[in-house]
């Protein structure tokens, strides 16, 4: 699971057992959990974010416009429920751009799934109607992976059905659900269907079918096929495919990239060997002829590309079992090694995101810290240099808490481990060159006021560490504006979250909610709305028009016996719309029911020219700085226009941002550390990394003689900046560093390593033995499993304190997060290095992660708890 409209991710809420799933933008999933229906749900009041009644604003608000919506004379909801369809999951699709949806509703039991419903709606989800019978038969949409949304065309969705033995069926609409076409797959449609990544080719689709998968080994072998007439029909790429893409943009439409295991290894097997998997490029004519087939690069682990440059994550030929980072900018033709650490079999790399031809690479540290280094790309891709240490990115799944800020170009939020393994938020302004701890709400409270306190951010990580909080949230369409989950002190705590505000892109920050919500962009960032996840039956939606300074309440359901069990807050995908949909269940029937809430109905007025002032991005940041660059951010100074707080107004729909951009002279704001050089937090000078000698012994090893130019700084990729600031370059000439005494290091480097690799190679080949001899392959790989577990006992500490009990204050401890939760560990095996969870943003990973991380390839619903036999965070 780059790009783009929202991404939810899953949800766990304590008091309740609902799982809501969102992997991709426009395509939701609702499930009921049958194991706690029949129990009682009660109300537990929690702590309601009440406004100030002092602050003359938020009364003025109160009693110029919403008086006759408080009164009732204005009802804003409309419901709408869907009969005795009581069926345990609910899919929905955006697809249009005035609020169309397609809602698939579905059971599947021991296996076996019933036949589904299907719903359109034209308005937000106000009104449905049942469209099932424009599905030629009976449909039967698969609860998993059963529906995905074409991410360039708005009106086309598909629909995966069981089908039969021979093959999947596909039922597709090109017109948001007025018609639907049936295709007979000539395979079982088991994975994602992939999208072209440019539009001009929206019908191109690949889809695989499960060959061999197992658990054991983590490893999915699969059969790809290519649809180049929007699923009508589909041609056989190959067989034995553990990952695959689209071509890059500068590569023929019709080419597809994939890593196949010539020989055929099993999945099983695979757990106990290195698997090198050959990189082949496959190009096709239009009619779906296969043109040519070519094998680019051996001894693949994995591999992944952004816009002309091919990364791929190989095995080492000069130390057995460590792998290195390769870079081709030539569409395959030749491959240069990234000056990136060479890391061991347990270690990963980890493309984050790729953004305006910058790439942030994790690289995980050795010994299963649950941290790496983060690194920042050159314009060529090939040299790095280092972003931060000790980045939090535990090796057991994809669990990262670095979020890219849509609304403010340049800033990253991500989670840093400190030294007694405590976990704190940072954050940064100019697109990784420098990192800081967020600021602190001003006049927030803080337990220890002789720590560092500073808002602590909720990310992933603390979602799957059972963190009752939401993910962060922003949209390109609202500047600046971002919400968030968290609290105040040195380090994150166990302690319930409230709900933060910035309007400025990060630089300031404000308590907006007590306790943890759901919560909602809309009308471009002029609306923002929350539901409390304190209560699972809440009856009431907050809502402020000013960025969060104010927030108002409006009773959605006024009988108790109409309350639902919440499983979601949504917004159409643009969040341009002033209408929020509210969905859930029925506690005693499970009927699905949808709240549509119109706020155009309570903020009538459109805004006109003198309710817009403008706003300067990164405006206070630079002040101090030189004349020329206060408010500039990677060579550009920006303006916006955006409503005045006290205005009381909307967008619409149709508004489109108005914003303007000069150039800035440079400064070293505008450059980074080069290879061989780092900056410490805070500090804007770059200087040389004493610790140069293993970089340069990495290098020699791997044959490079090149010249890096280099006096400590490089100008970051994307920045616009001209003049002012320019180091002058000198070069390294690599081909003198590794000189005859270097080479003497780089000898003894080798020799260490080999000597452990054969050791290593001797266990491999000892368990091979015993497990062919005895026929005891589960027994050993039992045995394995129990000695991962004990060497992988990694402990991240959250800081347990209590601030809603002041007779419990006193007693500060910090402990592990939950022993309940049992050991976090992870078996660390050769499956994708480079697709990041991060860099799906745009709804198609072109991530690179053990090395590139596991990636979805479509827009589609897959559950939050899927049927794993062993859930390593419950």
């Amino acid at each position: 699971m780059a790009t783009t409209g929202l991404s939810f991710l899953s949800q766990v809420f304590l008091s309740l057992c609902i799982t809501y799933v969102c992997i991709a933008t426009h395509v939701h999933q609702f499930e009921v959990d049958l194991r706690h229906l029949t129990q009682s749900v009660e109300y537990k009041k929690a702590i309601r974010s009440r406004r100030d009644l002092a602050d003359a604003a938020c009364q003025r608000q109160e009693s110029s416009f919403l008086q006759e919506v408080n009164s009732g004379k204005v009802k804003l909801e409309q419901k709408h429920s869907f009969g005795n369809e009581s069926y345990y999951s609910l899919a929905l699709a955006w697809c249009g751009n005035n609020g169309d949806l397609l809602v698939v509703i579905t059971q599947e039991s021991n296996g076996i799934v019933s036949p589904s419903k299907i719903f359109q709606s034209p308005n937000y989800g106000a009104k449905f109607d049942d469209v099932t019978n424009r599905l030629e038969g009976v449909p039967r949409i698969l609860r998993h992976n059963g529906v995905f949304r074409n991410p360039h065309n708005t009106r086309k969705v598909y629909l995966v059905d069981v089908g039969d033995k021979y093959g999947s069926s596909l039922y597709v609409t090109e017109d948001g659900g007025d018609t639907f076409f049936k295709f007979a797959l000539p395979f079982q449609l088991t994975g994602d269907i992939t999208f072209y990544p440019r539009k001009e080719h929206e019908d191109y689709l690949l889809a695989s079918s499960a060959i061999l998968s197992t658990k054991i080994s983590g490893n999915h072998l699969m059969t790809l096929y290519a649809s180049f007439n929007n699923g009508r029909t589909w041609k056989k790429v190959d067989s034995y495919i553990q990952n695959y893409k689209w071509g890059t943009e500068e590569d023929d439409p019709q080419t597809v990239y994939a890593t196949i295991d010539l020989q055929r290894t099993h999945p099983f097997l695979a757990s106990f060997v290195s698997v090198h998997y050959v990189l082949q490029k496959y190009v096709y004519k239009k009619d779906g002829a296969l043109v040519k087939r070519t094998k680019i690069l051996e001894h693949v682990v994995s591999f992944g590309h952004q816009d002309k440059f091919l990364y791929a994550s190989v095995y080492s030929e000069q130390v057995r079992g460590n792998r290195l980072m390769k870079i081709s900018a030539d569409l395959g033709k030749s491959w240069n090694t990234a000056q990136l650490p060479t890391i061991t079999g347990d270690r990963f790399y980890s493309v984050l995101d790729m953004n305006e031809k910058l790439v942030f690479m994790h690289v995980d540290n050795p010994g299963d810290t649950g941290h790496g280094t983060l690194y920042t790309s050159g314009v060529r891709g090939l040299v790095y240099s280092e972003s931060l240490q000790k980045h939090l990115y535990p090796n057991y799944g994809e669990v990262t808490d670095f979020y890219r800020v849509e609304s403010m170009r340049g800033v990253y939020i991500t989670s840093q481990m400190s030294e007694d393994d405590s976990i704190h938020s940072m954050i940064t302004y100019n697109r990784g060159a420098t990192w800081q701890p967020l600021p602190r709400p001003q006049g927030a409270m803080c337990k220890d006021e002789k720590k560092p306190c500073h808002l602590q951010i909720h990310g992933t990580y603390s979602i799957q560490r059972g963190v009752s909080a939401s993910p962060p949230l922003s949209s390109k369409s609202a500047p600046g504006i971002v919400l968030v989950h968290g609290h105040v002190a040195d380090a994150l705590q166990t302690t319930q979250p409230d709900v933060y505000v910035t309007s400025d892109g990060g630089y300031s920050w404000a308590k907006a909610l007590d306790g943890p919500h759901m919560y909602q962009i809309a009308d471009s960032g002029a609306l923002l709305v929350a539901i409390s996840t304190s209560d699972p039956q809440p009856t009431v939606i907050k809502f402020s028009v000013d960025e969060g300074r104010c927030w108002h309440e409006y009773k959605f359901i006024q009988n108790a016996s109409e309350a639902i069990i919440l499983t979601g807050l949504l917004t159409e995908p643009e969040n341009r719309a002033m209408v929020v949909g509210v969905w859930g269940y029925h506690p005693t029937n499970k009927t699905w029911t949808v709240f549509a809430i119109d706020f155009a109905k309570a903020i009538p007025r459109k805004c006109g020219r003198d309710d817009y002032e403008v706003w300067k991005p990164h405006f206070e940041l630079r002040k101090a700085e030189q004349a020329g660059v206060r408010g500039c951010l990677l060579g550009l100074r920006e303006e916006f226009m955006r409503i005045k707080k006290d205005n009381w107004c909307t967008n619409g729909y149709n508004y489109t941002i108005e914003k303007k951009a000069t150039e800035c002279i440079c400064t070293r704001e505008d450059y980074e550390c080069d290879y061989g050089f780092l900056r410490e937090t805070g500090s804007d000078i770059c200087k040389e990394d004493r610790a140069f000698r293993k970089p340069q012994i990495d290098i020699c090893l791997r044959g490079h003689e090149e010249q890096i130019v280099t006096e400590g700084y490089r100008k970051i990729p994307g920045d616009k900046c001209k003049g002012g600031f320019s180091p002058t370059g000198r070069q390294i000439d690599m081909a003198i560093q590794c000189s005859e005494n270097s080479k003497e290091l780089v000898i003894e480097e080798v020799s260490f390593q080999e000597t452990k690799s054969k050791s290593n190679g001797s266990v491999v080949a000892a368990v091979l033995i015993i497990v062919v001899l005895l026929v005891v392959v589960m027994g050993v790989f039992f045995v394995h499993k129990y000695i991962v577990l004990r060497r992988h006992r990694v402990v991240y500490r959250y800081s347990l304190l209590n601030q809603n009990d002041a007779d419990r204050c006193d007693n500060e401890f910090e402990t592990a997060i939950s022993a309940a939760s049992g050991t976090v560990y992870h078996d660390s095996d050769d499956d994708e290095e480079l697709n990041s969870p991060a860099v799906k943003k745009d709804n198609r990973s072109y991530g690179l992660t053990n090395g590139l991380k596991k990636e979805s390839h479509g827009t589609h619903v897959k559950s939050y708890h899927d049927d794993s036999d062993v859930d390593m965070l419950e």
